[in-house]
């Protein structure tokens, strides 16, 4: 059986990793009852959720008149999703005018900037107070923020860096990366989207990968040795 450690280290990478979730508000329409509805997110620097929403939209309208809900992921996968990783998050969302994030998230979901320049949707930033994590037969445990918040110590600039060299330089070290979660073939369409503490994300025919670190980084140099390594490792 794993260690509280382990389990919280899984729970990170869901977080990470999900790209969505159900985020739940408390209904206006009907008092007392929850509304579920899926939503897309990235983490932001400090390593909370940001999510981009419309104005007219039941959560959105929810949310305005209780800040108070719960965010729901599934570690992503298939077969019986009882036998993956669940985090659910209980906190608060609160709006927030330009998130300096802004272009991380338009870096995972493209296809939101109208949304955000043309449609009148706005960022919020949730605000966890305690996350629930199930990673399989007991294992259910509750977790504090400290647990599973973790601040990205890259900086963006570093990260934007990382990300151009990797997408203008190494695709064929993208594609290692990609292979053995994918199943795809070695030439298949890759770049990454981010870089953190802890893992890389990849984008391939739409779809998002999460790529776990053989171990955490914490400066340039040592997100330059990991890669290195995990190219190496697959040839």
């Amino acid at each position: 059986m794993q260690n509280g450690d382990d389990q919280a280290y899984m729970a990170r990478q869901v977080l990470a990793g999900a790209s969505h979730g159900v985020l739940s508000t408390h209904s206006i329409e009907h008092e007392g009852y929850p509304f579920g509805s899926v939503v897309p997110y990235v983490l932001d620097q400090e390593g909370l959720p940001l999510l981009l929403l419309s104005h007219l939209s039941q959560h959105t309208k929810n949310i305005h008149a209780d800040p108070r809900c719960g965010l729901t992921l599934v570690q992503a996968g298939d077969g019986d999703v009882q036998e993956r990783g669940r985090l659910s998050a209980v906190g608060d969302m609160r709006a927030i005018e330009s998130p300096a994030d802004a272009e991380r998230y338009f870096g995972y979901f493209p296809h939101t900037r109208m949304y955000f320049d043309d449609l009148g949707f706005h960022f919020y930033r949730f605000q966890p107070l305690r996350f629930h994590w199930n990673g399989g037969f007991a294992t259910a445990r509750w977790f504090g923020v400290d647990r599973l918040i973790r601040p990205n110590p890259l900086s963006r600039e570093v990260q934007a860096r990382i990300i151009a060299h990797m997408n203008s330089d190494h695709l064929d070290a993208l594609r290692a990366y990609l292979a053995p979660v994918s199943g795809q073939d070695t030439d298949a369409a890759v770049s990454m989207l981010g870089i953190d503490a802890e893992g890389i994300d990849l984008r391939s025919a739409d779809r998002i990968y999460r790529i776990a670190l053989p171990r955490a980084i914490g400066n340039a140099e040592q997100a330059r040795e990991v890669l290195v390594e995990m190219a190496a490792a697959q040839h």
